[in-house]
């Protein structure tokens, strides 16, 4: 692993999910991400009334929801006032969505990962126009800003990656990022809050789930390989699908790196 990206940690709230902030990392040309800009979580609607506010004072200005309607009704994010702009998309892909992995009642462990890996292969094309509006909200200088997902680490994974892979974050850093998930999510605090799902399957085939909790360096690797294969690399994927130019790209960066 590189040494160039900074020891990961949650932001001190007991509450919260799989939230961190994803700056401090180096880039290729010696510049550092800045942080207390950019942010990443999971589910935001176990935040005791305390934990809200103190995630208020950090003075998000948008955020970018790429859940699925039906996980917005389940688990409203309500903690922000009208000042933060809130984007969240309606659509029916499954792609990066835990319970439709959880669906297949008799797979095996070896069935889920390859469902997750295979969910790599098409997460970028499937959540385009998420990535699209949160890149949207960066240009246009809405910062910080907080993105997220149910467990904060597939569309969020992705979606993070997307950002600091146009920042100049080398690819080793990014995978650095991506797998931090697997210390931060406490998934005894998100199975506690409710039976779901997820919870009763955990209680009777823990085994089996595991590839679905797990940030996995091959699912990311499937991801990268997708990109290289279809765009060159996750550059001509964020310029050829996503509209972010070079002239975009070093705009984010003035905004966003610090020497």
């Amino acid at each position: 692993m590189s040494s160039a990206a900074p020891v990961q940690s949650p932001l001190p709230l007991a509450s919260a999910f799989n939230l961190r902030d994803f700056g401090g990392q180096a880039t290729g040309d010696g510049r550092r991400v800045q942080r207390g800009m950019l942010y990443r979580s999971g589910t935001m609607a176990l935040l005791t009334d305390e934990d809200a506010a103190q995630l208020r004072a950090l003075g998000i200005r948008a955020i970018c929801d790429f859940r699925r309607p039906n996980e917005r009704k389940a688990e409203p994010t309500a903690w922000h006032g009208v000042e933060v702009d809130y984007y969240c998309r309606d659509y029916s892909e499954t792609s990066g969505v835990l319970g439709e992995v959880l669906r297949a009642d008799n797979a095996s462990a070896k069935d889920m990962r390859a469902a997750m890996v295979a969910l790599y292969r098409v997460i970028a094309i499937d959540h385009a126009d998420s990535y699209k509006a949160m890149f949207a909200q960066l240009l246009a200088g809405r910062l910080p800003i907080l993105i997220n997902c149910a467990a904060g680490k597939d569309r969020t994974g992705v979606g993070a990656a997307l950002v600091l892979a146009a920042l100049g974050v080398p690819r080793e850093t990014i995978v650095e990022d991506y797998l931090a998930t697997n210390t931060h999510a406490d998934w005894g605090l998100r199975l506690a809050q409710g039976e779901t799902r997820l919870a009763v399957a955990m209680r009777t085939r823990a085994e089996v789930i595991a590839p679905v909790l797990a940030a996995d360096i091959a699912y990311l690797d499937t991801f990268f390989e997708t990109l290289d294969a279809a765009h060159g690399g996750m550059l001509g994927y964020i310029e050829d699908v996503l509209g972010i130019d070079a002239a975009a790209r070093a705009a984010l960066c003035d905004r966003l790196l610090e020497s």
